[in-house]
């Protein structure tokens, strides 16, 4: 696959005023680290990032090729996304880790699990749940697939695939634990609705026996 080119600064500054100023342009903090190198704090527009992104079928699997502006030393890498953090309320993104790698040793990432087919179970009314979203792998970094497919054609109402059940993409070994759940089929779920008029009505019995008490006892 081609590599994404991608351009940041070096982040001198790191007043919070200077990152106020940063946000409001569009940028998002983020480093560079890996590869026996001390971390390097750059500034990338976070636009510039995602239209890559959408440019590329691998995604955020995608390689970069980055150029860091202003950089003390060295400024141009190989390198991957390994992780991005949002603010918890907002859910922007605020800061962004890109990992240095070398095109012939492999390295750890985690690939999103897309499932596909149409469930034997949901065809009969049941649930597919999906439990496990990412897979732990090691591969080239040339190798890393954007996402890996896991086929729920077959899967009937009480059946679940494990990790171990999954075959790996040529050139890719997947490290989570092979008896962990990825998904599974589940009956459909019991309403209660039509329970809750009885219920109230149940409820509201000894409230209307205590009103008529005391006209009992006055006869």
């Amino acid at each position: 696959m081609a590599n994404l080119k991608l351009v940041a600064n070096y982040r001198s500054d790191m007043s919070k005023s200077h990152l106020k100023k940063i946000r409001r342009e569009g940028y998002v903090t983020g480093s560079v680290f890996g590869r026996g190198i001390d971390p390097i704090p750059i500034e990338v527009s976070l636009k510039d990032l995602v239209n890559q992104i959408k440019s590329s079928e691998h995604g955020m699997m995608s390689l970069f090729d980055l150029e860091i502006k202003g950089a003390p030393k060295d400024g141009k890498h190989t390198v991957i996304i390994k992780e991005f953090f949002r603010d918890p309320i907002t859910r922007k993104v605020l800061d962004i880790q890109f990992q240095r790698v070398s095109l012939t040793e492999k390295v750890h990432v985690d690939v999103p699990i897309e499932l596909v087919g149409d469930s034997e179970g949901v065809k009969k009314g049941g649930i597919v749940e999906q439990l496990l979203d990412e897979l732990a792998v090691r591969a080239l970094p040339t190798n890393i697939p954007p996402k890996i497919e896991v086929d729920i054609s077959s899967l009937d109402i009480g059946d679940h695939i494990r990790v171990a059940d999954i075959k790996a993409p040529e050139g890719v070994e997947i490290l989570t634990d092979g008896e962990t759940i990825v998904c599974t089929c589940v009956p459909p779920h019991v309403r209660h609705e039509e329970a809750a008029p009885a219920e109230e009505k149940a409820e509201e019995a000894p409230a209307a026996e205590k009103e008529k008490a005391p006209a009992g006892e006055s006869e």
